[in-house]
């Protein structure tokens, strides 16, 4: 009997050890892939004529291959419902170049907006 209370006695001063632990976050790492610098400039294109109301304009972007960037001619696209375009995403962090790709996202509702 001694030896059931003793382990159960060691098993609860481990739980307030633990709970007493403090485990900080390390910081987030960068979102997207490293790459070996930024993009080009953006490559000015024109806008045609949408081909139905529900089209929605994607700009063209220069996208990471995984060995370099590639340009993406803007073009039009039937967005998934309640989605908006959100484009790529091009950052430097401690001297390194990341990309993040882009995509169709859900649409924050504006605080305009009646609910």
């Amino acid at each position: 009997m001694k030896g059931v209370l003793r382990s159960c006695l060691v098993l609860c001063a481990l739980g307030v050890l633990c709970a007493a632990c403090v485990v900080n976050d390390p910081e987030s790492p960068p979102r997207g892939v490293v790459v070996s610098g930024p993009p080009p400039a953006p490559v000015r294109e024109d806008r045609p004529p949408p081909p139905s109301p529900q089209s929605a304009w994607v700009p063209g972007y220069w996208h990471w291959t995984g060995m370099q960037y590639s340009w993406i001619p803007g073009h039009w696209d039937a967005p998934p419902p309640g989605s908006v375009w959100a484009g790529p995403a091009y950052t430097q962090k401690d001297g390194k170049f990341f990309y993040e790709s882009g995509g169709w996202t859900a649409a924050q509702p504006s605080k305009d907006a009646v609910r």
